[in-house]
């Protein structure tokens, strides 16, 4: 016990010690912060755009004389979700950078993903924060500020062949500190998780317990990387050296490398080719052959054939059908673009392995339905609705029909589905076991320093 005090007591006397470790729950609590500020304002969003167009739909059924078809389809900006799980507030992913709460059109579907300015420059901070990078980057630099010149500090203070004539061994000893401080910060990561939880209301469920063991795992790798480099029995330089090489290897340079390597690998030019294409398809049809092209449609969408042929004036119907064959025309591009998106994503987790941070922040993302993958399955469920819009208003615009006012209570809504969370107990598995490898490896070899 009396040793214990001790350690507990040099783990908390050193100035750099209680810097790092209030730093570390200083961003913590700003990471939640921002994190939460930035899912409720997606969350309003998303309100909103229900709200809104709720308002709007009552606002034309209380009209006297209801508007045409065509204008109306023009008009009628149906809302979408993208269905985020509640721990998006702390694991952000890809939604700082994507629509949450599209608007669709019976329009050109390309038209409205990517002809418009995604991210708006003046509302972008300088970083982002939020707790999945404060567990992914700086908790690794706490540890190696914590533990990785344990021994040559020993050393250099004449104190290691003292600790070997102590009744426990020196290894204990070096066992002991590696404890203190993984408890220390397991406690701090179990308070930042707990408190987040009750203060956005997160459910205490699996994801909770997956979350908080990934974590711990995580931890895991980086204490026993520490002792490994350790191990070597060099200076507190060498130590410092050789983990923050670790770091930037692990966390910077090996992730860079990845994304470069999809870079090269998958173009990235598709939405802009695709926008561009479809836009010009649009604008040439203004001056080609109305007919010729009402009849290309009708000859795709055969359910509305029996319509009359189009006449002087402007119709409609020539219109949304114009629309439809420049989504047509990129169609072969957009299911090419879907499929290399998601063959990127599973190169993308392959070659995660090699990265522990990326990794990591992967499965973390996964978690909170925040990651690529879930921005995929979101545009294919745009791309259904989108569809859905379509043919409702295709019945009264290609068959002349009035549109009532129960027809406009029958505008079909989006589904909002809730997407299924993977919690891959496999990977965590694996990961604990190659990571218990790890950290046996580094005892053994510290035994062995210990022992000299």
């Amino acid at each position: 016990m009396l040793l214990f005090k001790l350690e507990c007591k040099r783990l908390f006397s050193g100035l750099i010690n209680k810097l790092v470790l209030l730093l570390l729950v200083v961003s913590g609590v700003l990471a939640i912060y921002q994190g939460a500020q930035g899912y409720k304002a997606q969350r309003i969003d998303q309100y909103k755009s229900t709200v809104v167009f709720q308002k709007e739909r009552e606002h034309v059924s209380n009209r006297e004389t209801l508007p045409e078809a065509g204008s109306l389809a023009y008009y009628a900006a149906a809302p979408t979700q993208w269905q985020l799980s509640p721990w998006a507030a702390l694991f952000v992913g890809e939604t700082p950078s994507s629509m949450v709460a599209s608007k669709i059109r019976a329009t050109a579907l390309q038209g409205q993903i990517f002809n418009r300015e995604i991210v708006n420059p003046t509302q972008q901070r300088a970083g982002g924060l939020d707790l999945g990078f404060v567990l992914v980057y700086l908790l690794p630099l706490v540890i190696g500020i914590l533990t990785v010149t344990l021994i040559a500090d020993e050393q250099h203070a004449g104190r290691w062949r003292l600790l070997n004539a102590l009744p426990s061994s020196a290894f204990s000893q070096v066992l002991r500190q590696l404890a203190l401080r993984f408890v220390v910060l397991w406690l701090l990561i179990f308070l930042l998780l707990f408190s987040a939880a009750l203060l956005l209301s997160l459910p205490f469920d699996a994801t909770f317990w997956v979350v908080l063991t990934a974590t711990s795992v995580y931890m895991l790798f980086w204490f026993a990387l520490a002792g490994f480099i350790m191990s070597f029995s060099k200076s507190g330089v060498f130590n410092s050296l050789a983990y923050l090489s670790s770091w930037v290897l692990v966390a910077i340079l090996i992730p860079g490398a990845v994304h470069l390597y999809l870079a090269n690998q998958f173009s990235s030019n598709a939405p802009l080719e695709m926008s561009l294409k479809q836009r010009m398809v649009l604008n040439d049809g203004w001056d080609k052959d109305k007919q010729t092209t009402l009849d290309e449609f009708l000859a795709i969408e055969s359910q509305w054939q029996n319509t009359a042929p189009l006449g002087a004036a402007f119709d409609w119907k020539w219109y949304y059908a114009q629309q439809h064959m420049s989504d047509l025309a990129v169609a072969e591009q957009w299911q090419s673009y879907i499929a290399s998106s998601w063959a990127r994503q599973e190169r993308l987790a392959a070659l995660s392995v090699f990265s522990p941070a990326l990794f990591f922040q992967l499965r973390l993302n996964q978690l909170a339905n925040t990651s690529s993958r879930s921005q995929l399955e979101y545009l294919q469920e745009i791309g259904a609705y989108h569809q859905q819009v379509r043919h409702f208003f295709y019945d009264f615009l290609f068959f002349a029909k009035p549109v009532t006012k129960q027809d406009i209570a029958n505008f079909p809504l989006f589904k909002v589905t809730t997407q299924a969370t993977n919690l891959r107990l496999v990977e965590l598995l694996i990961s604990s076991l190659l990571v218990l490898l790890l950290a046996g490896i580094a005892a053994v070899r510290l035994k062995r320093v210990a022992a000299c």
